[in-house]
């Protein structure tokens, strides 16, 4: 049985590090380099040793020491997809973010009123709430209770946000220190293809909003420039719950996914420029967006 409390981003990178030693050939018996799948997978070692650590739970490799050795690649995909509770945290999220939009969901709030205002479990609020202590749009009052931090306000301020992205996100395309981290295209592309290949669902827009986040920050981090990878930090959270309340058809989903695989396409190529180009186009078309309504 899958551990049900392996965080979507541990999850997905264990699945991404199979992807990879399959595409290698890898085989049963290979010591693996933590540094080095960091390295071809674009994310620092932290998350790596999450994923190797879920990945041995699976059986799917084994620790030696400070050392890896493939036990397997057999694994059953099924092991490493979102469990009951991961998808309950996932609901609750998406349920607390449009209760956020449309007044039913205070400021401040606790754990108790949250599992029973949406009749989950304490312990699925308490993991709903520290998701969004991570991605920076809850904290932990000094005794008792949470306080969201303040997002979108209105219509005025999302156009606001979009119009600002489009000064910054396109230029870090430009910036002459630009480079690609090794590894982040290839594991964007498949992380973004997945959304490609099922059916969409509400509890989606979670894991979907972490991958959009994610490309936009990679691009912004690869530009070299502090200030623009601050800047689309701080933007991704002020966007948080407003994406976990995803209002769009979901055909609008695999639109999205296949701009950014356009992106990424020209960036490998050396076609920044162009990249630059799509940028701009897909913020503006995002921003001209109206959520259809969730009766």
């Amino acid at each position: 049985m899958s551990d049900t409390t392996a965080s979507p981003l541990r999850r997905n990178l264990a699945r991404n590090i199979l992807d990879l030693l399959r595409e290698r050939g890898a085989e049963p018996g290979e010591r693996l380099s933590r540094l080095a799948l960091a390295e071809a997978l674009g994310v620092s070692r932290t998350p790596v040793n999450g994923a190797i650590a879920l990945l041995e739970e699976l059986g799917a490799v084994r620790s030696e020491g400070r050392a890896v050795r493939l036990q397997t690649l057999d694994l059953d995909a099924d092991l490493l997809q979102p469990g009951g509770e991961e998808r309950g945290v996932a609901r609750l999220l998406v349920a607390i973010a449009r209760g956020r939009a449309d007044g039913r969901v205070p400021d401040e709030v606790s754990e108790r009123q949250l599992a029973q205002q949406f009749g989950v479990g304490r312990g699925v609020a308490a993991q709903a709430l520290a998701q969004l202590a991570e991605a920076g749009v809850a904290t932990r009052k000094r005794g008792h209770g949470w306080h969201f931090t303040a997002g979108f306000v209105s219509r005025e301020e999302r156009a606001a946000s979009y119009r600002f992205r489009l000064l910054i996100e396109p230029a870090a395309l430009l910036e002459p220190g630009f480079a690609l981290p090794p590894g982040f295209a290839t594991r964007m592309q498949r992380e973004h293809r997945r959304f490609l290949e099922k059916p969409w669902r509400d509890d989606d827009a979670v894991g979907f909003f972490e991958i959009n986040s994610e490309f936009h920050a990679g691009l912004a981090e690869a530009s070299g420039n502090r200030f623009i990878a601050a800047a689309v930090v701080q933007q991704n959270r002020l966007r948080t719950l407003s994406n976990y309340s995803w209002r769009m058809p979901p055909d609008r989903v695999a639109v999205n996914v296949r701009e950014h695989l356009a992106i990424l396409e020209s960036l490998l190529k050396g076609d920044r420029e162009r990249a630059a180009l799509q940028m701009r186009l897909h913020l503006t078309d995002a921003m001209a967006l109206r959520p259809v309504s969730k009766d």
